[in-house]
């Protein structure tokens, strides 16, 4: 038996996060970990942890939170100045909300996990980050509703 009814599932959706993957996020985390085991080193001792964590959550997420959702829009073909709107309301709320689950993330991810396997890490905890935001990206109207509810929901995950 074949049905017809509709899964509700958003396969062009699927595809577009599925290359914001492959073409943006996967290549800059590796060569963000790498950039970041150049300048450090590869030592997991606290003190080279705090530094890769201090330059990843100040300098690099808040940066690529922005960069995701401008390219993201764009592959939708939403107008920069809705974007730009968008960012201006929403983007402390984000990066708040990325701290909550990536702060805990990498510092683990920099303490324990070995350099070949980071990237692997970070994606198994990307795909949940990435779901929350192309879900907060695809309501547009209301794309910050209840974060802060959902980010306690994300610390009490972790």
């Amino acid at each position: 038996v074949v049905s017809t009814q509709s899964t509700g599932h958003d396969i062009v959706r699927t595809a577009r996060m599925t290359a914001l993957g492959v073409f943006l996020v996967g290549p800059a985390i590796r060569t963000w970990y790498f950039s970041l085991d150049k300048v450090f080193g590869s030592s997991m001792v606290w003190s080279t942890t705090l530094k890769k964590l201090a330059l990843d959550q100040l300098l690099f997420a808040p940066s690529f939170v922005g960069v995701f959702i401008i390219t993201n829009n764009a592959l939708q073909s939403i107008p920069f100045s809705e974007t730009r709107s968008i960012l201006r309301s929403d983007y402390a709320k984000l990066v708040i909300a990325n701290w909550s689950l990536w702060v805990p993330a990498q510092l683990l991810n920099f303490s324990v996990i070995p350099l070949q396997h980071r990237v692997l890490f970070s994606n198994c905890v990307s795909l949940m980050w990435n779901t929350y935001l192309a879900n907060k990206a695809h309501d547009t109207s209301h794309i910050m509703d209840n974060i802060d509810t959902e980010a306690g929901k994300l610390d009490n995950v972790i």
